[in-house]
């Protein structure tokens, strides 16, 4: 009995240590760093500037209690999670749902601090959806990596009809544009916006999932999440929590909330208390902190994520070749416009590289599968995809082959000429070959370049390779480990291309081919 005693006196003695330690250090750099995806109201949004929102009153309360600022960290949600491992930041607070998985990969859940559940959106008048069950046929959009994606897989809705965006929002927009059927997400999120924007739509029933939810940490510093249950046990008993919920749910703070609130408290992870009055800052807190590294690279993870990776990469080569194969023709057609003898033509292309040029790409994909159906033009996630990079590729190509073209000597078009040839069979036969050689580098670096730049057809709900990492990384809690493995999938695209084009540039150079003979004879002699 004494052993036992013992062993647990021993055990809290250690807890408080390291929670010493590690609140030290918070302490001593004055200030809290919280994670957060501010696009989801009403936790968090930005307005002129800065994030507000239900979270960000809550959080001032945790500031309170350990007597620190708060710094919020604003990033897309894919990486919120991941940003606890790596050291990013101390906590989030995104409105994450508290789950089994997510407990097992490492993340610490306070008590739960809000009640939430998943609800359908659809289009105002479509009666073909009234319940769950009617949108196993149907076309639904959710947010990538969200409890509602996975609410929607447990209704049984296939994969192929599930669209997954970055943000809520686009969701939502996709419904209204009538491309998917409904959206699936947090009652209290699609109630906010809906409150604001997106007449159209409509709420179909109540949440046919509920969920709580809760305020995280990452596996080594639970300490943090017992300081949180304490601030969180102030702020309801107060009045800052029902202050907070009036004002940005909308909704009374009634006692059956207060009810609902109490039946879950123990929901959250199992951590030990912390003593009742913290200790003075220690005066080495960073001796008493002992941080894990986050380059802990886990095979396991890298075993279970190779297809969906695999599966990535190739839908990233499918894109990149397509934009190649459509951006090359389009873009000597433009150089040759421009560089025509035909006038007027001259300012149309023009104008079309310079307005691509001049915009984001991430805009022009936006343009092309959200604007356009406002004007009657309906394209698929796939299709937009690749018209946007085959566009913009095209624009930046179409500079490098004029580049080229004027860097041919003018006296090689005035010799073809002289031979009879006419304007067309001087460039087909003269100009462009010798084009093609010079070209050849700056096109391979356009080729590098938009295969990187496929990962930004994620916001159209493609997974190609950076997509699925993301995934992987925000569910998996090691986001080290994915994204090392994805630098190291683009690499290995890409250095097959650049070894070929230079095979090709010392097979094609007219000056180097001697050189190369003359110095293997002088090996053979030698």
């Amino acid at each position: 009995m004494k052993r036992v005693l013992l062993a647990l006196i021993l055990t809290f003695a250690s807890a408080v240590v390291h929670a010493q330690g590690a609140l030290d250090a918070i302490r001593q750099r004055g200030e809290i760093v919280i994670c957060t995806d501010a696009t989801y109201p009403p936790f968090e949004v930005k307005k002129d500037g800065k994030i507000v929102g239900f979270d960000v009153d809550v959080a001032e309360a945790i500031g309170r209690e350990l007597g620190v600022k708060v710094r919020w960290v604003d990033s897309e949600w894919a990486g919120v999670l991941g940003s606890l491992e790596s050291g990013k930041c101390d906590l989030v607070m995104a409105g994450v749902t508290i789950t089994k998985e997510r407990k097992d990969k490492g993340y610490v859940f306070s008590r739960p601090y809000f009640l939430s559940g998943q609800v359908i959106v659809r289009r105002k008048g479509d009666s073909r959806i009234e319940k769950p069950q009617d949108l196993l046929d149907k076309k639904i959009s959710v947010q990538a990596e969200t409890t509602g994606q996975f609410a929607v897989e447990r209704l049984g809705v296939p994969k192929e009809r599930m669209l997954r965006f970055d943000q809520v929002m686009d969701g939502l927009l996709d419904v209204r544009n009538g491309r998917s059927d409904a959206t699936v997400g947090d009652l209290p999120t699609l109630k906010a916006i809906l409150r604001e924007s997106y007449s159209e739509l409509e709420i179909v029933g109540g949440p046919f999932v509920k969920e709580n939810l809760g305020i995280v940490a990452w596996r080594t510093k639970p300490e943090l999440i017992s300081l949180v249950n304490r601030a969180l046990e102030k702020a309801f008993v107060d009045g800052t929590y029902a202050k907070a919920y009036q004002q940005w749910t909308g909704d009374p703070y009634t006692a059956a909330t207060v009810a609902e609130l109490e039946a879950v408290r123990n929901e959250g992870s199992k951590v030990a208390d912390l003593p009742a009055k913290l200790a003075p800052i220690s005066a080495n807190p960073q001796a008493a902190a002992k941080p894990t590294s986050a380059f802990a690279f886990r095979w396991d993870i890298l075993r279970d994520s190779w297809p969906l990776l695999l599966q990535g990469a190739k839908l990233t080569l499918v894109l990149t070749g397509l934009g190649l194969a459509i951006g090359i023709p389009v873009g000597l057609l433009l150089a040759l416009i421009r560089l025509s003898p035909i006038v007027f033509l001259r300012p149309i292309a023009k104008v079309y590289v310079e307005i691509v040029r001049g915009t984001p790409l991430l805009m022009q994909i936006y343009v092309i599968y959200f604007v356009l159906p406002a004007i009657g033009i309906e394209l698929g996630p796939f299709v937009s995809g690749v018209i946007a990079l085959s566009l913009n590729a095209a624009a930046y190509i179409a500079e490098i082959f004029r580049a080229g073209i004027e860097s041919i000597d003018s006296g090689q078009m005035e010799a073809a000429r002289s031979l009879g040839l006419d304007y067309k069979g001087s460039m087909q036969w003269v100009i462009l070959p010798q084009t093609l050689r010079r070209v050849l580098p700056p096109l391979t670096n356009e080729a590098v370049a938009l295969l990187k730049d496929s990962s930004l057809v994620s916001v159209v709900a493609l997974s190609e390779l950076m997509r699925v990492g993301k995934e992987i990384a925000t569910n998996s809690g090691s986001p080290t480990t994915v994204y090392l493995t994805i630098a190291a999938c683009y690499l290995a695209l890409t250095l097959p291309l650049t070894w070929l084009v230079r095979r090709l540039e010392s097979a094609w150079q007219p000056i180097s081919r001697p050189r190369q003979g003359a110095r293997r004879l002088r090996k053979v002699a030698a």
